[in-house]
């Protein structure tokens, strides 16, 4: 092997990231149901359109993962930058073509950027750094709910959705390119031997079905949210586009909630919790007649499902050595990435031969399988 010496990066760095990430995911939520009409498209195509933009995730993360190991610093600036660049696509759809389109591109980049910024907080947790993992992706929501919220107030005093979300996307951009003297030119302390495949053990593998499911629950939730408001409880446009937020609020408070108790009890117990409340919520919302019973159970749902992923991050990321771990996120990442396919892409189809409510409410059959795989996690933190 040959030896690279770098510094982990910093916990500003770090936090700084997740928060702009979750920034651009703000707009695109809360303009998601303006976005379905003003493509025409019904419940079966953007559920099918948001099921193009989870599988295009899926090869930018195996990718950029590998990327990151080898070139470090430009890889992680520049698919940062990349993604402000595409994220405000969405917003200027006008058919249902150009929905599958800009859906698609938003997933692909949204996939790179999460792979960066989960690559940047497992090489702070490495060896003896601080847990980031949790309160790293709190700011991911806190974001995520800024912006949304934000979105949703500009647009209901006019301001045009597109200006909105390519204003962000210039400060974004801005950002990231101010900011790359923090990122590390290496992520990794070791360059991997020549010839030597990655591979994943049971133990990692098993994990990845874990979040897979954990965020098919918050993808099926937190895309469908401001739709389920909007078209079911009869949301005013200001109410329905505040869903979004609203969930990562509750993400937001459920992992600052888990950073602090992932240091008094087993990730087990985290897990579990995590699985059995999002149950709960998810039952909540699929049955709310009126707005407010609908934004609670979606406050439930963001609150108790946040933690799966990044204590799922954390323990592969603590687990992978050092010359391996852009590729082990990377890939473990795509693979649960499956439950972004299957949550909104699910609950469109169920909807589609059903009814919302019953579409929302079959998620709970994964918050159920998620507490049966969370038993198989060791009882005691390592």
């Amino acid at each position: 092997m040959v030896a690279v010496i770098t510094a982990a990066p910093r916990t500003s760095t770090v936090f700084a990231g997740f928060a702009a990430y979750g920034a651009l995911w703000g707009p695109y939520l809360s303009m998601l149901p303006d976005v379905r009409h003003a493509t025409g498209a019904g419940e079966a195509q953007l559920g099918a359109a948001l099921l193009i933009g989870a599988l295009a995730a899926m090869p930018a993360m195996f990718a950029i993962g590998r990327l990151l190991d080898r070139f470090g610093r430009p890889v992680a600036v520049s698919t940062f930058a990349g993604f402000a660049l595409i994220a405000p696509t969405p917003a200027l759809a006008g058919s249902v073509p150009a929905l599958f389109l800009t859906l698609g591109l938003f997933g692909f980049g949204s996939g790179a950027c999460n792979v960066v910024v989960v690559a940047l907080a497992a090489s702070a947790e490495a060896g003896d750094g601080p847990r980031v993992m949790n309160r790293a992706h709190a700011l991911f929501s806190i974001g995520l709910l800024t912006c949304s919220l934000g979105t949703g107030a500009a647009r209901t005093a006019g301001v045009p959705a597109e200006m909105i979300a390519l204003t962000l996307s210039a400060l974004v951009v801005i950002g990231a390119i101010a900011a790359r003297g923090s990122v590390p030119g290496r992520l990794v302390r070791q360059s991997r031997e020549p010839g030597r495949r990655l591979r994943l053990g049971p133990a990692i593998l098993l994990l990845c079905l874990l979040a897979a499911l954990a965020m098919a629950v918050e993808s099926g939730v937190q895309q469908w949210s401001a739709v389920f408001l909007a078209d079911v409880t009869r949301a005013p446009v200001g109410i329905s586009a505040a869903a979004p937020g609203i969930f990562a609020a509750g993400m937001a408070l459920g992992r600052l909630g888990g950073h602090w108790l992932s240091g008094r009890a087993s990730d087990r117990l985290v897990l579990l919790a995590s699985g059995a409340l999002s149950g709960v919520g998810v039952v909540l919302l699929s049955l709310a007649d009126a707005p407010v019973h609908g934004l609670v159970g979606t406050a439930v749902v963001g609150g108790a499902i946040s933690v799966s992923t990044p204590t799922v991050y954390g323990l592969i990321g603590r687990g992978a050595t050092p010359e391996d771990r852009g590729a082990v996120i990377g890939s473990a990442a795509s693979l649960a990435s499956v439950g972004l396919l299957l949550g909104p892409a699910v609950v469109g189809q169920i909807a589609g031969h059903t009814d919302l409510r019953v579409a929302i409410a079959a998620l709970s059959v994964a918050s159920v399988a998620v507490c049966l795989l969370a038993l198989r996690v060791p009882a005691r933190n390592h």
